[in-house]
């Protein structure tokens, strides 16, 4: 595999973790929307739709814009920079330890976050509130754990080369 196409496919797999992100907000709309039409439970309802709201309108149009990112690395890349591959590897490897970070933190805000429910009442405004927010954390992590593994594969055969 040359490194051209190394590139390509770790960019690629970066550019679908955009579109898995815009789809979960999607989903997070419709099961918000479903259960503010048929349930009683409208504060989990309604942080559902803002959070989905928010991570399609962030995501989607990343991943629409995102062509613009491929064509400016390639057009680097074979502009023969030498500095490509060290610059490449430098970023890929800071991009390894946010996610670290990224994960460590979500886990910790979850962990808060089901502390602080054991003393809400389940009928509590809070309570729908935070179980959104434990949802979404738990899809950011997984979407993450996909980033960090492509991105590492990333670095693995940035370094061969």
């Amino acid at each position: 595999m040359n490194k051209l196409d190394v590139i390509l496919a770790y960019l690629s797999s970066e550019r679908s973790l955009f579109l898995s992100a815009g789809i979960i907000g999607s989903v997070s709309l419709v099961v918000g929307l479903l259960f503010l039409m048929f349930s009683n439970y409208k504060s989990f309802a309604i942080t559902m739709i803002v959070l989905g709201i928010l991570e399609m309108a962030v995501m989607l149009p990343t991943y629409i814009k995102y062509q613009q990112k491929i064509d400016l690395k390639i057009s680097t890349y074979e502009s023969g920079i030498p500095a490509f591959t060290k610059a490449e590897i430098i970023n890929t490897e800071k991009a390894l330890k946010s996610f670290f970070r990224l994960k460590l933190f979500y886990g910790i805000l979850i962990v808060l976050l089901i502390l602080t429910m054991s003393f809400l009442s389940s009928k509590s405004l809070l309570f729908g509130i935070f179980t959104a927010l434990i949802i979404h954390l738990a899809f950011a992590i997984t979407i993450d754990n996909f980033g960090e593994k492509y991105t590492n594969k990333y670095l693995t055969e940035l370094l061969k080369n």
